[in-house]
């Protein structure tokens, strides 16, 4: 079965796209900048009312993905919250000064979220290097990458995609998002052989 994951930016957005047939939610505030980490409130009333995964990000500002050392202790904080409210999983990540995984501090987050479900979010998009990437997110035990293959949207880095399922072998979900929606989304699946797919607009307008 094909697994749309909603991302949306408030409650009533989530609650609309579990109206419309979402299998999952990536709850976010912010979307204009790219997803920060929601509110408290928010993320209580989205596991209270909305009977699906919630995955939470846990991005503390817009901009890049190259975080201070008090930014890290932010997100372990908000990690320590999601964890507290119930929800499946959190959305993050983390390079270092070269655009490649902050190695080190990905783990301190992961161990502080288990045993929570992990995705890798489109910061994976920034890394040159992507197969030795995708290596490095399997061997933290990463469950699933979002990305558009490093392109403008998904359509345009399908190759890329397709290539990095390939490569995953199943040990790694390939979550392809960047302009998929609920009618194209079959294109992209025949093409990458992707089974998720996340969007804005994947089970329609919120």
């Amino acid at each position: 079965m094909d697994i749309f994951e909603a991302c949306v930016g408030s409650y009533k957005d989530a609650k609309r796209a579990l109206d419309l047939g979402a299998h999952r939610i990536e709850l976010c505030d912010n979307l204009i900048e790219g997803g920060t980490t929601p509110s408290y409130g928010t993320i209580s009333m989205t596991c209270k009312n909305v009977d699906l995964p919630i995955m939470v990000i846990i991005r503390p500002r817009g901009g890049d993905f190259l975080y201070t050392k008090e930014e890290i202790e932010i997100m372990k904080i908000d990690i320590k919250m999601c964890k507290e409210l119930g929800v499946y999983g959190i959305v993050i990540g983390i390079l270092d000064r070269n655009n490649n995984i902050d190695k080190v501090r990905l783990k301190e987050l992961i161990e502080e979220a288990k045993p929570l479900n992990i995705t890798f979010h489109m910061a994976f998009d920034e890394i040159e290097d992507k197969s030795r990437a995708l290596k490095e997110l399997i061997d933290l035990k990463v469950h699933r990458v979002l990305t558009k293959g490093g392109h403008e949207n998904a359509f345009k880095g399908k190759k890329v995609i397709k290539s990095l399922i390939k490569e995953g072998g199943g040990k790694i979900v390939i979550l392809p998002g960047g302009g998929v929606t609920r009618d194209n989304y079959k294109e992209l699946k025949e093409y990458t052989g992707a089974v998720e797919f996340h969007g804005t607009k994947i089970v329609g307008e919120l």
